[in-house]
């Protein structure tokens, strides 16, 4: 099912929101606002999480509350969650349609950003 990694966490998005400044997050490809990290959360006491899906294909992830940059595509789906309890549907960018991660949903609802689709802005 899961196949996760203990990888070290980004130390900007691990600071409690209060003690960092609101830094715009941005699709790598197109430079559209998806999210800011103040919204960066943990799941399962992490908010970075390298994943692997079914066809052996490794994901680093970033785990964010909301993400208004997105535009959800596709049904839920159930098979192969990484997050136990939690359906998902592919996230794209709102400006390019670049695939960024996934939208989970479930007691809470996330989205999980592959972190080599989004940039901090500078």
């Amino acid at each position: 099912m899961e196949k996760e990694h203990d990888i070290p966490a980004d130390p900007a998005m691990e600071r409690e929101p209060e003690t960092r400044r609101a830094r715009e997050i941005q699709c790598a490809e197109c430079r559209s606002v998806v999210t800011h990290d103040r919204f960066a959360t943990a799941v399962n006491g992490k908010h970075t999480h390298e994943l692997v899906n079914p066809s052996g294909v490794a994901f680093r992830v970033a785990v964010f509350r909301e993400a208004e940059g997105c535009v959800t595509a596709g049904d839920a789906q159930t098979f192969f969650t990484w997050f136990a309890g939690h359906s998902w549907r592919i996230a794209l960018c709102r400006g390019c349609g670049t695939h960024l991660g996934w939208h989970f949903e479930g007691d809470s609802a996330f989205f999980g950003l592959i972190r080599d689709k989004i940039v901090e802005a500078t």
